[in-house]
């Protein structure tokens, strides 16, 4: 594993040490530390020309100080973006004096020290050594890959390399240490598809810990997506079968995890609110959220960690078993407040208090191909791309968005659809599965699959 002081000194993490003992000289009940550093690089091309080539670092220092009072705990926050600093004290006397102002949570707690960073390196060094002249050469090979796989790419709007590595340290008065380095990179094609008149926009992107991206099957599959948009007829409204694409299927199973974020449920803010240990899905979903999870061919565990930004060590969650939901996303707060065994599954920024997110989500998949699917519909339709779903009702479900895809007849893709409307809610995408495609892939840190539901009403312009 690289060393952490190739991007947070010792000495600055002696800083932080110092400013948390000054908190607690002050009265504070308790002190944190959170560092963040990262680099990252890029190289942008539009029709065979560099349009941009550009490198940022960034790095900031997020302290949170704990009062105790007579009915809990206030806190108080402050962040600065200078790491050369000569202390933090006086930035732990700003939160300090903030921790006076807020209300006061018998609920907030502190993790122990606990657990090991016995977990493979998630950084490769090959990342921080490539060239600018690397970078704009992938960017290039990928605008042509995109090219070579269809005659009707009209212009590439964009042709993007990405790549980046970074820090991050946990600190507490508690003995907290949870240090965390990473390095990733993407590539990303944007492309403009023509035919005669008809003109269709098409995006497609990858990401990895490492180098080594198929850039012809992005390219490919950038350009087969658009191919597939070209010439949309009108679909008669009426109940189909559908099948979401594993595109579609992520920003689906995003929302549901989302709304399974504890401190939602305690404010009533959730459709799944009350429903713990309760059927909320088909019997043949199963959806994990796991921190721990194994980089491994096709899957690039880009959420894994050792620990969560509470300094608790990350684990397997299974949120959803067979359709019955099994546990909501917690922080050490929410789960104190609702009697729960704490999940993991904290995330925070500089200057946020720490809450619940996701780390690798992604659904067990089934055993039927995609080809099957589509034979088991007969006629229906191919989802391939949702608009509006940030729309969604978050307490009720209810939602009325926008979509296309792609019709199936005789059990086959057929002609492209557009100008969909389903009006309905999110329970429908989960209580109308009758079958998952064995085609997991992912998308980042969430993973998606084909979704056959049935009954689903969609209307066509």
């Amino acid at each position: 594993m690289t060393d952490l002081t190739s991007f947070i000194p010792a000495e600055l993490e002696v800083r932080l040490q110092e400013g948390i003992q000054h908190a607690l000289k002050l009265g504070a009940e308790g002190a944190e530390a959170f560092v963040s550093v990262s680099r990252s690089r890029k190289a942008k091309v539009q029709n065979g020309a560099l349009e941009d080539l550009t490198t940022s670092k960034r790095g900031g220092v997020g302290v949170r100080v704990i009062r105790g009072g007579g009915k809990g705990f206030r806190t108080g926050m402050a962040t600065t973006t200078d790491l050369g600093a000569a202390d933090f004290r006086g930035l732990i006397a700003q939160a300090w004096e903030l921790s006076a102002l807020g209300d006061e949570d018998p609920w907030l707690r502190q993790a122990e020290p606990h657990g090991a960073d016995d977990l493979p390196s998630h950084f490769d060094p090959a990342v921080d050594n490539l060239t600018p002249g690397q970078r704009i050469g992938w960017a290039l090979e990928l605008e042509a890959e995109a090219r070579k796989a269809s005659s009707k790419v009209a212009a590439v709007r964009q042709s993007a390399w990405s790549d980046g590595s970074g820090a991050s340290l946990l600190l507490t008065q508690k003995g907290v240490r949870a240090p965390d380095v990473w390095s990733s990179c993407s590539a990303s094609i944007e492309l403009a598809m023509g035919d005669g008149d008809e003109r269709q926009a098409a995006w497609h992107w990858d990401a990895a810990r490492r180098p080594g991206l198929d850039l012809a099957a992005l390219g490919a599959e950038a350009a087969r997506k658009g191919e597939r948009k070209l010439n949309p007829q009108r679909l008669p409204a009426g109940k189909y079968r559908v099948v979401l694409d594993p595109e579609v299927a992520v920003d689906v199973l995003g929302l549901v995890a989302g709304m399974l974020d504890a401190e939602s449920v305690l404010k009533q803010r959730s459709l799944f609110a009350g429903k713990l240990g309760e059927s909320i899905a088909s019997p043949l979903l199963t959806l994990v959220d796991d921190g721990r999870l194994a980089e491994a061919a096709g899957c690039p565990a880009l959420g894994t960690k050792a620990w969560d930004a509470e300094g608790l060590p990350t684990r397997r969650n299974t949120l959803i078993e067979g359709g019955v939901l099994k546990t909501y996303l917690h922080t050490l707060k929410t789960a104190a407040e609702m009697g729960h065994a704490p999940t993991g599954s904290a995330g925070r920024g500089l200057g946020s208090q720490p809450g619940a997110t996701t780390f690798n989500l992604f659904p067990l998949p089934g055993e039927t191909s995609p080809e099957a699917l589509y034979r088991m519909v007969g006629d229906g339709v191919i989802i391939t791309e949702i608009m509006g779903l940030h729309t969604v009702d978050p307490v009720s479900g209810d939602l009325s968005v926008g979509a296309s895809g792609l019709r199936i007849r005789g059990g086959a893709v057929a002609e492209p659809v557009d100008k969909l409307t389903f009006a309905g809610n999110l329970k429908d995408f989960l209580t109308r599965i009758v079958a998952l495609g064995n085609d997991l892939r992912w998308y980042g840190s969430e993973a998606g699959l084909s979704i056959l539901l049935e009954d689903i009403s969609l209307g066509g312009a």
